[in-house]
């Protein structure tokens, strides 16, 4: 694997891990500011599910 490509896959990993944890933080929290904070996580996760989908493309045959 290319070195770009892992570095690359190791900051999303970092950010996963980053966006795992808010998750667990504020997974109690009732008021509207949270529900908006969780819809954005969850789109940045697909766009880093999108962008691993891409980066690991090149594997297939």
């Amino acid at each position: 694997m290319p070195k770009l490509v892992s570095e690359r896959i190791k900051k999303l990993r970092e950010e996963i891990a980053e966006i795992s944890e808010a998750n667990r933080t504020h997974m109690h929290r009732r008021d509207t500011g949270a529900a908006a904070d969780q819809e954005r996580r969850l789109q940045r996760l697909q766009e880093i599910l999108d962008e691993l989908m891409t980066l690991t493309d090149w594997k297939k045959p």
